[in-house]
């Protein structure tokens, strides 16, 4: 520990002017500490806290399904709200349009 200028000059203790061989390799440590901690904390983070953004997966519908027999081929939009926890399905980019903007302005 270094001590305060004022009590250096009034214990007549010399200072240092530079710092010690043991202050950089402390500081060399410490900063690769943080720099290996700093992505460990942020994924840890994200994982407790969550998003709020939908995720849509698109999915092609190569069969007759159960959703409502759509056509071989067509694209569906499966929707994840993970404010509600509740999965959505839609036919249409448009219909997953109108049914985000309705969800955002609730």
């Amino acid at each position: 520990m270094k001590p305060s200028s004022l009590y250096a000059q009034l214990e007549l203790i010399p200072e240092s002017l530079e710092p010690s061989q043991s202050d950089y390799a402390i500081g060399r440590v410490w900063a690769m500490a943080k720099a290996q901690l700093r992505p460990m904390a942020s994924r840890l983070m994200a994982y407790l806290c969550g998003s709020n953004s939908l995720r849509v997966t698109v999915k092609r519908v190569s069969r007759r399904s159960a959703l409502g027999g759509h056509r071989q081929g067509q694209l569906m939009f499966v929707v994840y709200d993970p404010v509600s926890q509740q999965r959505h399905t839609f036919s249409s980019e448009q219909e997953l349009r109108v049914w985000a903007d309705q969800r955002y302005y609730q």
